[in-house]
């Protein structure tokens, strides 16, 4: 049972692969930005 994936399946899968990648990214930068606030990093950088 082999099935023939296309060249735009391909690409679909791939681009939906990198938008979750950085969706993940995203989710785990926004409780560590948060973290670093609360820590004051941010006001000794500025």
């Amino acid at each position: 049972m082999t099935q023939d994936i296309s060249a735009g399946d391909k690409i679909l899968n791939s681009f939906l692969r990198v938008v979750v990648f950085a969706l993940i990214i995203i989710l785990v930068a926004i409780p560590l930005c948060i973290l670093l606030d609360k820590l004051g990093l941010f006001d000794s950088l500025s």
